[in-house]
């Protein structure tokens, strides 16, 4: 029995098929590398630290983990089209890449933001 298409029910469970999987890869992988971006355009004085890079490619791949989401949400067939078109999933690379290195741009300055309405509510 299929669902969606891309799920398999198996006497053993759920399983992925091989293009989820490589969606997954992309994902990850552009997660790692915008996290480690992100890492290095961070203002951080000192040597590297493998804690804080490593804190970032976690973050960077959280991050990649939600564009299917957001191309869900805009009804995006970028992923459907993607089985048909292989450049797409270049396609798709570019835009978790993307998408990891504008969402540190975003919450810093959410952050900043919030920090700037708290001191303004104190005073």
């Amino acid at each position: 029995m299929e669902l969606q298409g891309s799920l398999q029910m198996t006497t053993g469970g759920i399983t992925l098929d091989n293009y989820m999987l490589l969606l997954l890869g992309i994902m990850v992988a552009a997660g790692i590398l915008g996290g480690a971006a992100n890492y290095f355009m961070s203002e951080k004085s000192g040597g590297i630290s493998a804690k804080d890079l490593a804190k970032y490619a976690i973050l960077g791949i959280v991050a990649a983990l939600t564009v299917p989401l957001f191309l869900n949400m805009i009804s995006s067939d970028l992923l459907a089209g993607a089985k048909s078109r292989p450049i797409d999933l270049f396609v798709f690379a570019g835009f978790c890449l993307l998408f990891v290195l504008f969402s540190r741009r975003f919450v810093e300055n959410a952050a900043t933001k919030l920090l700037l309405q708290l001191d303004q509510l104190r005073r």
